[in-house]
């Protein structure tokens, strides 16, 4: 079971349950991804914190697959996150010397005018997504693209159909693209 993405929280006598510790292990640096995505990165360690820590509080309880389980848990602590600040959904902002930091660590082989160039196009990306995308929007956007699901295990965490995932996902994509065609066109000639 180690390493299972599906691996499950079950409660019934025979089947292995996943202790609190091996929660942690396997599923911190895909929930941590998914937080990173939608709240600024200083609240990152202590959103994801919160998270682990209701759904130990709560391990004896849950049955079923825990992949899922922890990113509707994460989905409900990141909106909680923008209600508690009253900021909706509003563009996300990083600090300058943490987001410079990270993205220098993650760019470091880049020349300055690329690093900076890089920079420039996640922010518009950023703001462009949070403006023109709804929140199941966002959140089906970053659970299929930072954290690697299928359509199957998004479907189940956001209560909808594979097929209507996919729809969804199909048009938020284009209506993301086109915006940023547009965005751009500006900048690169003959790209509308």
């Amino acid at each position: 079971m180690p390493g299972v993405p599906g691996a499950s929280l079950a409660a019934d006598e025979g089947e292995e349950r996943l202790d609190a510790q091996r929660l942690v292990e396997e599923f911190h640096d895909r929930i941590a991804g998914y937080v990173r995505m939608r709240v600024p990165v200083g609240d990152c360690d202590d959103v994801v914190a919160e998270i682990f820590l209701r759904a130990v509080e709560r391990l004896g309880q849950m049955r079923g697959e825990a992949l899922g389980w922890l990113f509707a848990v994460a989905r409900s602590r990141v909106a909680q996150y923008y209600r508690e600040r009253k900021a909706g959904m509003t563009a996300v902002t990083q600090s300058a010397p943490e987001a410079a930091a990270e993205r220098t660590a993650e760019i470091g082989g880049l020349g300055a005018l690329e690093r900076l160039e890089r920079e420039e196009f996640c922010a518009l990306l950023r703001r462009t997504v949070m403006q023109i995308l709804s929140e199941e929007e966002r959140d089906a956007i970053a659970l299929k693209f930072t954290d690697g699901l299928s359509n199957i295990q998004i479907a189940g965490i956001l209560g909808v159909t594979p097929g209507a995932l996919g729809v969804m996902l199909h048009r938020a994509l284009g209506r993301l693209r086109r915006a940023m065609l547009e965005e751009v066109a500006d900048v690169v000639p003959g790209r509308a």
